[in-house]
């Protein structure tokens, strides 16, 4: 475990750089155990769920479920995804915070009504996939678990305990460092996909006319003889596709080709012939609580259980640390406060673990085991997060290309195109809207929460910006005040600021109250880029005031880690600083909200001042020498 890493010096663009010529076996087999967890476990219940809401398991029903199915495989995952979406990244990163900020949406200022707007959706995406990330691990283990119901009868009460044990246990391991048996999931997700196509082979071989289903045709007649059931059945069948968005959410991770080839040949394969195969199981009459487990008998019944179970915990383990990634992106972009962060590996950004976020999403996963019980109960409660969170990436997607210059026949088709799939995300949207009533609005309700907190984040920050800017000296009023003084101690002293090119308070009240001068100052301030990685001829940027007192900007990215002594050890040698006697000086300021329905921001203010109590000190989280750190405590009234 790393909790205090120097910066990595991995610069390059993952999506391209490394990924290209290099994509062969390890890396496909290993975007298998991450990005196709979630939607690889989708056949425990997604076929079960849409031919439920269809109401009847005859073969209109079957052959229309079937052909919904696919072609959501095909047009939202295959084209939109891997196609499309994929066509756009930020330095070899994806994800909605990735578009967010080529949109430039983290800026605390000069956002117009648009990017606002825009902001808005990024945030709501965001919080959406925190609601995903509770209901993920609860129905992925439970429909894992729930086959020990069809070895035996007997042991149906045991599916909650277990499944609770193993939500429980799995949380827990990621404190332990739970990316270090991640090598192992590639491969057992690789043995899983074997088994989804071998098992529907079987059934395919026995019932081959359902392949008929293969074409569209069945999909437009079932929806159009069916108006009454059309939207039920197409929320189910989006249970199917979830977990499609993590194609982009680990774009850098692995890089395109290693995806697409992961895809392609392995995993759109074995989901679509097991699909199909639990069609012809169920054409062929054969009576079953679970089209899954109906296609294994024998022996093969426990073996299915146990390698359905792993893979639903592969599943979780992907979704569980993709949130801590998301978490943790939220922060450095300023969404969310800073809370500690602990690194597993030196060189992978994507391998850590936010323990407050784990913590709070394994509790709720536990409750949402504990009352719901069953993947039945659970799946009217799923997929209108993930839906939510697809329309978000969409609607970004279509205001990057809107933005992008280039000739206006490509820009036409580009735009057009997109606008398609964001038709196509409403209609899945809209779907499951009707599962509000039935659970849906759980999901919902933990989004809400996380973009109430996002936002009062937000609106505390400018409130407190604009603070700061009141009580900052200009330059020039500093150095006429000060001028000629002599220092009052020969050592050295980095004064945290904000970006701008004022003097801080801090610098003032040592100054002014203290009546401490240091024989030389250095005005050190932070910027997180709108990339995830700065190469390292970029991150220091030093303007040298006078003899004594100098400016740095330390310029990162969103996915690098930040050893702030390490970073400026060069700069304060050649300012003729002894780094290792330097002194750091940190403003610890406390919001104190006015109360909390005084006014109309007041709950917002409130949150903002809590959470700013609650957040990591800024000592922590740039990892300044402790015997070494003053911190100057100040009251700061919204």
């Amino acid at each position: 475990m790393i909790d205090t890493p120097i910066e990595a010096s991995r610069t390059g663009t993952p999506a391209t750089a490394g990924h290209g010529a290099t994509a062969g076996a390890g890396l496909t087999i290993g975007a298998l155990g991450v990005v196709f967890g979630d939607i690889g476990t989708s056949p425990l219940y997604a076929f079960k769920v849409a031919l439920t809401a269809s109401g009847g398991a005859d073969a209109p029903a079957v052959f229309g479920v079937l052909s919904l199915i696919l072609w959501a495989l095909i047009l939202v995952v295959t084209v939109k995804y891997l196609f499309w979406i994929l066509r756009v990244d930020n330095a070899g990163e994806g994800g909605i915070l990735a578009l967010a900020a080529l949109l430039r949406l983290d800026r605390r200022h000069g956002l117009k009504p648009q990017s606002l707007f825009l902001l808005a959706i990024a945030l709501a995406g965001g919080a959406l996939l925190f609601g995903d990330a509770v209901l993920t691990p609860a129905i992925s283990v439970l429909s894992a678990v729930e086959g020990l119901g069809e070895i035996t009868s007997s042991l149906d009460h045991l599916i909650v305990p277990v499944a609770l044990a193993i939500v429980i246990g799995l949380f827990a391991a990621q404190f332990l460092g739970a990316g270090r048996i991640g090598r192992a999931f590639g491969p057992i997700m690789l043995v899983w996909f074997a088994m989804l196509a071998v098992s529907g082979v079987v059934q395919i071989v026995r019932v081959p006319a359902v392949l008929e289903a293969v074409s569209p045709h069945y999909a437009i007649v079932y929806l159009a003889a069916h108006p009454a059931v059309a939207a039920a059945v197409c929320g189910a069948v989006f249970l199917a596709v979830t977990g499609g968005e993590a194609l982009y959410a680990d774009l850098g991770q692995f890089g395109r080709r290693a995806i697409t080839n992961a895809w392609v040949f392995i995993a759109f394969p074995a989901l679509a012939i097991n699909y199909f195969g639990q069609g012809a199981l169920v054409l062929s009459g054969e009576v079953t609580d679970s089209p899954f487990y109906g296609l294994f008998g024998g022996i093969m019944l426990p073996f299915a259980v146990i390698l359905a179970t792993l893979a639903s915990i592969i599943a979780s383990q992907a979704v569980i640390t993709g949130i801590a990634s998301l978490a943790s992106q939220s922060m450095r972009l300023d969404f969310l406060p800073s809370m500690r962060i602990r690194y597993f590996s030196p060189t992978n950004p994507h391998d850590l673990l936010a323990p407050a976020v784990n913590t709070l999403v394994g509790f709720c996963t536990a409750i949402v085991i504990l009352t719901f019980r069953s993947s039945d109960a659970l799946s009217s409660a799923y997929g209108i997060a993930v839906a939510g969170a697809m329309l978000s990436t969409t609607a970004l997607y279509l205001a990057y290309r809107l933005k992008e210059p280039g000739r206006g026949g490509w820009r036409a088709v580009s735009v057009g195109v997109t606008v398609i799939f964001l038709g196509l995300d409403l209609a899945f949207v809209g779907a499951n809207l009707g599962k509000l009533e039935a659970g849906g609005l759980l999901p919902i309700g933990l989004s809400s929460a996380v973009i109430f907190l996002a936002v009062s984040w937000r609106i505390g920050q400018m409130r407190m910006a604009r603070i700061q800017e009141g009580e900052e000296q200009g330059m020039r009023e500093y150095l006429k005040a000060c001028g000629g003084r002599p220092p009052t101690t020969g050592r050295s002293a980095v004064f945290l600021v904000r970006r701008g090119a004022n003097i801080p308070h801090t610098l003032v009240e040592m100054t002014d109250l203290a009546e401490t001068r240091f024989s030389r100052t250095i005005l050190v301030s932070v910027r997180t880029r709108a990339i995830p990685r700065v190469a390292q001829d970029e991150r220091i940027q030093r303007t040298d005031i006078r003899p004594d007192l100098a400016r740095i900007v330390v310029s990162v990215g969103y996915l690098q880690r930040i050893n702030l002594p390490s970073l400026i050890a060069g700069e304060l040698l050649s300012l003729g600083a002894d780094p290792e006697n330097t002194v750091y000086i940190v403003g610890l300021e406390r919001p104190v909200a006015p109360p909390i329905f005084s006014r109309t921001l007041g709950p917002f203010l409130f949150a903002y001042a809590t959470m700013a109590r609650l957040a990591l000190r800024p000592a922590d989280r740039f990892n300044l020498p402790p015997t070494r750190t003053l911190e100057l405590g100040m009251p700061r009234y919204l």
